[in-house]
């Protein structure tokens, strides 16, 4: 009878544990979110965003365009940011990065990152990541330009192979 009182007891007090554990998790993801700064790259993330949807639209509307038909493609695309930050703007998107961080990483793993983070080592990291990533993407927009050529002649080649090997059509009667 005893046994059965305890193995009750602890089998009760399984979801309260549970609960603490994903509770702890998430308190240390948002942590790390906030250490990160996502809001900051979610926020460079949405302007990268709203220029190219500023030039797209720019671009459906033509050439010189009116004052009335500017005041139309403004007020387009005040809705169409309005809709992406909606969605896609951290207000929208941080409890969805906390939980995946906090199903991602266990606890021990999300302490690492914490302390990690908080580090001088860490802190440097976050600080320089942006600045590295966009020399390292102006790298990658270098070695893509000087790839064209290459990649315009294997397109051709390919597509006059393509071209070869199908079979001609024929008009019907």
């Amino acid at each position: 009878m005893k046994r059965t009182a305890i193995l009750l007891s602890v089998l009760l007090a399984l979801p309260f544990t549970a609960h603490a554990d994903e509770t702890s998790r998430k308190a240390k993801a948002q942590e790390i979110v906030n250490l990160l700064h996502m809001d900051r790259l979610m926020k460079q993330m949405m302007d990268g965003i709203t220029q190219q949807t500023k030039a797209m639209t720019a671009q459906m509307a033509g050439g010189t365009i009116s004052p009335a038909q500017q005041a139309k493609l403004d007020a387009f695309q005040k809705k169409v940011f309005t809709l992406i930050d909606a969605q896609m703007g951290w207000k929208a998107m941080e409890p969805t990065y906390i939980d995946l961080y906090a199903k991602t990483f266990t606890e021990a793993e999300l302490d690492g990152m914490v302390n990690f983070y908080k580090s001088p080592a860490g802190i440097s990291m976050v600080d320089k990541l942006p600045g590295l990533t966009t020399q390292a993407q102006q790298l990658i927009g270098q070695k893509m330009v000087s790839l064209q050529p290459q990649l315009k002649q294997l397109t051709e080649d390919f597509q006059k192979d393509i071209a070869s090997t199908t079979p001609a059509t024929t008009k019907q009667p």
